[in-house]
C-alpha cells in the first residue's frame, strides 16, 4: 500500500493478539514499528519477530493509565526517529458483570485503558503530527460499538466512544494534515477468545447465528483494514469506523449455520 513503507508506527497493546496482528502486517509494507505495551517481555518477542521481516522494531514498556508514561513514550520515538507517522491504538480490557453489580474501580480502570488512553496517546501524537503537517491514527473500536450484548456495558460504552473520538478529532485535525479514523473488529479468532470459549464464556455457536460469513476474523483481516486506513491509499478518509466484522453489524435476526 502506498505511503507505509519506511515510516515509524507506534502500535499500543502490539504485544499479543490484535495488536500483534496489525504490527505484523504494517511491517509487511515496511512499516517500522514501536511495540508499545505493558507486557515487556512479550513486546520484546513480538519487536524481534517484525525485525526479522527487515524493518526496524522495538520494544516500549507503557502503563497507557499513566499520563506521564504516554508522554514519555511519544518523546522517545520522536526523539529516536525524528517523527512519527503512524499510531494505532489497541490496547484494551474487556471486564464482564451485570451493570447493576459492575464495581466502580473496575468501570474506571477499563474506562481509562480503553477510552481515555486514546485520546491521550491520540492528542499527544498529534501533536507532533502537526509540526509534521501530517499523520495518520487509528483506533481500534469493536462491532459491540453498534452491537450491544449483555455483561459488557462499560465495554460497549467505551467501543461506541472510540466512533466518537474518531469523528470528532477527524473533524478537529483535518485543516492540520492529520487524519484518525477506526476500525471496529467482529469477533477474532485470538487466544484470548479461544480460552473463553474452552472457559464457556463465549458460545460460537450462538454468535455464528448473527455472523453472515459463517467464521471468525483473523488478525490479519483486522490489520488489512488498520493498514489501509493507514496509508495514502485513504488519503481522503477522516473520522470514520471501517467495520471488519464478517457482516455482524449489518446482520438482521439470528439465523442458523447451515440454513439454505
Amino acid at each position: 500500500m502506498r505511503g507505509l513503507k519506511d515510516k515509524i508506527a507506534v502500535v499500543t497493546g502490539g504485544a499479543k493478539g490484535i495488536g500483534k496482528g496489525v504490527a505484523l502486517r504494517l511491517a509487511q509494507e515496511g512499516t517500522n514499528i514501536v511495540v508499545a505495551d505493558i507486557l515487556e517481555e512479550e513486546a520484546q518477542k513480538t519487536a524481534a519477530e517484525l525485525q526479522g521481516l527487515g524493518v526496524k522494531a522495538e520494544a516500549f514498556k507503557v502503563n497507557l493509565c499513566e499520563e506521564n508514561e504516554i508522554l514519555a513514550l511519544m518523546e522517545h520515538v520522536h526523539k529516536t526517529y525524528g517523527r512519527i507517522d503512524i499510531l494505532v491504538c489497541v490496547a484494551g480490557v474487556q471486564i464482564r458483570d451485570w451493570a447493576t453489580d459492575f464495581d466502580t474501580a473496575k468501570f474506571d480502570f477499563l474506562m481509562n485503558v480503553n477510552l481515555r488512553a486514546y485520546y491521550l496517546c491520540s492528542r499527544t501524537a498529534a501533536r507532533y503530527m502537526k509540526e509534521q503537517g501530517k499523520g495518520s491514527i487509528v483506533c481500534i473500536s469493536s462491532g459491540n460499538s453498534e452491537r450491544f450484548t449483555t455483561k459488557r456495558s462499560p465495554y460497549n460504552i467505551s467501543k461506541a466512544a472510540v466512533n466518537g473520538l474518531v469523528a470528532t478529532l477527524g473533524v478537529e485535525w483535518g485543516r492540520f494534515g492529520i487524519r484518525i479514523n477506526a476500525v471496529a473488529p467482529g469477533y477474532v479468532e485470538t487466544d484470548l477468545m479461544m480460552s473463553g470459549v474452552k472457559e464457556g464464556i463465549i458460545d460460537l455457536d450462538n454468535i455464528m447465528k448473527v455472523i453472515p460469513m459463517k467464521r471468525l476474523l483473523s488478525t490479519e483481516e483486522i490489520g488489512n483494514g488498520v493498514a489501509f486506513l493507514a496509508s495514502d491509499e485513504a488519503s481522503g478518509v477522516t473520522g470514520q469506523t471501517l467495520f471488519v466484522d464478517g457482516g455482524w453489524s449489518k446482520s438482521g435476526l439470528p439465523e442458523e449455520k447451515d440454513m439454505d
